[in-house]
């Protein structure tokens, strides 16, 4: 295999609409005149390069504490099956995690005072899912982290990048539109339950349980389609929350009699249906906002 084959495997490219789609939600429910297309750019390099960082975080942490082993069911890990050293890495991750925090400074340097906060606390969240003494996986907090970092801080901190008020219509937004996102990982954990369960890493799944980690997945993905409904706007409208929720179902449907290695392919159609969500947002609440 090829370094740049391996490389962009590790870096999970199919998560990336996920990082994307809340990002450009928060950007167009900014406020007439406090928009910067520069600011807009930079809020979007700074998501991609922290989904990176988390990305190549995992498999180096996971790798170094003996979570991911030969019988692993996803996608290929790099430190594991020795496609590339833990110093390389750690390079890799300093570089995207460097380059997150490059363009956060910016943003910083232009924005509201909060971002110092939230900048803080997403470099930790991407070191300490799998990495240092207590990661907050073991203590099933990733999918809250995961709801709370591409929901609320994606949406909210891009209005206080540009310095734009927040309204009633952007905090539900951005309560909403982690939801699915979060589900991405309730996919990969439900995958993942058994082997994690005799590492030790006690994941939401691996305390849950089958039955109640699909029912949670279903939560995710169908719970926040009925606060969206598209009360007020055109009737067209309804044909695209239609097929919204037609494609939740279907996701729905092959979580429920899949499992193991067939979970794959549905983290990149969780990640594609994140990102048609964080659109449909854009479009419901675009309205309210202008």
């Amino acid at each position: 295999m090829s370094r740049i084959r391996v490389w962009w495997q590790t870096l999970r490219p199919r998560t990336l609409p996920a990082a994307v789609g809340p990002v450009l939600l928060g950007q167009v429910m900014v406020v007439p005149g406090a928009f910067s297309w520069l600011t807009a750019v930079l809020c979007i390099v700074c998501a991609l390069a922290l989904q990176l960082a988390v990305n190549l975080a995992n498999d180096l942490f996971d790798g170094l504490s003996g979570v991911d082993q030969a019988d692993r069911l996803g996608p290929t890990r790099a430190l594991q099956a020795g496609l590339l050293s833990a110093s390389e890495l750690r390079a890799g991750l300093i570089l995207t995690l460097g380059t997150a925090v490059a363009a956060g400074l910016w943003l910083i340097a232009f924005g509201h005072w909060l971002l110092w906060i939230l900048g803080a606390l997403a470099v930790l969240a991407v070191l300490g899912y799998s990495g240092g003494r207590r990661p907050y996986a073991n203590l099933a907090l990733g999918e809250v982290a995961v709801w709370f970092f591409f929901g609320p801080v994606a949406v909210l901190g891009s209005l206080l990048a540009h310095r734009s008020p927040i309204g009633y219509e952007a905090v539900l937004a951005s309560a909403l539109v982690g939801l699915p996102v979060a589900a991405i990982l309730v996919v990969n954990n439900l995958r993942d339950r058994h082997t994690d369960r005799r590492a030790g890493k006690l994941t939401l799944a691996v305390r849950l349980g089958d039955r109640r980690t699909r029912i949670l997945f279903a939560a995710l993905i169908l719970g926040p389609l009925l606060p969206s409904l598209p009360v007020g706007l055109p009737a067209w409208t309804w044909m695209a929350w239609t097929a919204l929720t037609l494609a939740a179902l279907v996701l729905i449907l092959q979580l429920r009699f899949r499992d193991g290695t067939a979970l794959n392919p549905l983290l990149g159609r969780t990640a594609l249906f994140s990102l048609l969500f964080a659109l449909w947002l854009a479009l419901r609440f675009l309205p309210a906002t202008g």
